[in-house]
């Protein structure tokens, strides 16, 4: 049923990205032109020191993300992420709808995680961005149409059998509509613990994302992982983030942070990857095109 993954290494497109991500930070977090050149300065720097092919993009993404984050005293993403969970709260109800209308529970479960892939799709920080019932339709269209791996059927027998889950937050927005998938997950008996960064990085949620857009309401517990981490890093976690990831029956992991550094571990549960290949390196690991979703299960080994 699910898949054996290989280590995920950086890439030369990680390299431009490394950088790329580097300069919109900065131009996000001060309009200093001296302390922009300074940083970006200091990232070379660092990036000449520490980058070489042993690195974990999300690992090393961690360490940029934080040195942009000291030498500029801001978190570059910080209004995005209050716009990113207005505009996606403002059209919950609609999908609630379009999750509803379906007669059977197989249904309603699938049309949720294409929702949840979705999510990790849409943009959600344009400013002004106005959905209609008709256009969220036409996404989940879309979604289904380039689904190029598809275990949802899997993923929802997975947690008939798990009366735990781990759900494994990414971005601000984003996390609003992975609050439907939580919910159908909850109707199978499964008991959800939903995990956000432990503090700004990226724009990925954190305790005052899941306080914002209600995420208590819809999980069964929601923590921090005790640092500011892109995807899963155990060097940085709190010593109950590894305990609940190393005891629960069953994981689901958001995002290519999440799924990038989640091969680097053997994990004791199934692991459900939930996201949208939007870089080549990531595509290449999964084996599939650019810009695809996924529904991927990986099996813990015998």
């Amino acid at each position: 049923m699910g898949r054996v993954l290989m280590q995920m290494k950086v890439s030369l497109q990680c390299v431009h990205c490394l950088l790329e991500r580097a300069v919109k930070q900065v131009k996000l977090a001060t309009d200093d032109p001296e302390l922009q050149m300074r940083v970006i300065t200091a990232m070379t720097e660092f990036l000449g020191e520490n980058l070489n092919e042993d690195c974990v993009p999300s690992h090393i993404g961690t360490d940029r993300d934080l040195l942009v984050q000291r030498m500029t005293g801001k978190d570059p993403y910080a209004e995005l992420k209050v716009m990113s969970n207005e505009m996606a709260l403002s059209i919950l109800p609609d999908l609630q709808k379009l999750v509803d209308e379906e007669s059977t529970p197989e249904a309603r479960f699938r049309r949720a995680a294409l929702i949840a892939a979705a999510a990790n799709a849409i943009e959600f920080d344009v400013s002004g961005r106005d959905f209609s019932l008709d256009e969220l339709r036409h996404i989940l269209d879309n979604v289904e149409h380039d689904l190029a791996v598809d275990q949802v059927k899997e993923f929802r027998n997975l947690c008939a059998e798990s009366e735990e889950a781990l759900y494994l937050m990414d971005n601000a927005g984003e996390v609003v509509l992975d609050m439907i998938l939580i919910s159908e997950m909850r109707k199978m008996g499964t008991r959800v613990i939903a995990f956000v960064k432990g503090g700004p990085i990226l724009n990925d949620a954190t305790m005052d994302d899941a306080k914002a857009v209600g995420l208590d309401k819809y999980a069964d517990e929601v923590h921090g992982t005790g640092a500011p981490a892109i995807g899963v890093n155990l060097e940085r976690a709190s010593e109950e983030f590894k305990e609940a990831l190393y005891s629960t029956d069953l994981i689901v992991a958001k995002g290519m942070g999440n799924y990038e550094s989640i091969t680097e571990l053997e994990l004791p549960a199934p692991i459900v990857h939930v996201m949208r290949t939007k870089c080549e390196t990531v595509a290449n690991h999964v084996g599939v095109p650019t810009n695809k979703n996924i529904v991927l299960i990986r099996m813990p080994k015998e």
